[in-house]
């Protein structure tokens, strides 16, 4: 069966045309559009697993137990904390790549590094807790490229709090 030139041409057009069809890469990708400021230290959030949750609480009795005087006080006047539970690597998830080479999010340590080395990025999963009640504040983790020093107040996913990184001073 021989298919006339005619055919493949309409049909040639009609895929490539972009007023016949919405644009494909809407439809397949989706803007995911955040909603957190430009000073935010999120990338994106995610779903914890039941052991980083209890690995992020006993890494926020130590970083809370380990707290001197001064330290003390930014804890009382900012009561949540930011723990990491866990860190991945950027290639490891493709749509945390694709948002961190628009060049949008907060990840200087990631720009100022070789651009053919971004795959192998480590990004940090955080908890957020309330250091009173020793709880979750929020069911889903947050995913930062760049964070504070240890012991700074940082923004997370709209969230005002204290970066305990692993839990040491």
């Amino acid at each position: 069966m021989k298919i006339p030139a005619s055919f493949v041409f309409l049909l040639t057009l009609s895929l490539s045309s972009c007023e016949i069809f919405p644009r494909v890469s809407q439809i397949l990708f989706p803007r995911v559009s955040q909603p957190w400021g430009p000073n935010d230290y999120a990338v994106g959030v995610a779903p914890p697993y039941p052991q980083e949750v209890k690995l992020a609480k006993l890494r926020l009795r130590n970083f809370l137990r380990r707290a001197d005087q001064r330290q003390r006080l930014v804890v009382e006047q900012n009561p949540y904390v930011a723990i990491q539970a866990n860190e991945i690597t950027a290639g490891e998830d493709w749509p945390l790549m694709r948002r961190l080479s628009t060049g949008r999010p907060r990840a200087t340590e990631l720009y100022s590094t070789d651009f053919r080395n971004r795959s192998a990025f480590g990004v940090k999963f955080l908890l957020i807790f309330n250091s009173r009640t020793g709880e979750l504040l929020r069911p889903i983790g947050v995913l930062a490229a760049d964070t504070p020093l240890r012991g700074a107040v940082g923004q997370f996913a709209g969230i005002r709090a204290i970066y305990g990184g692993t839990g040491w001073w």
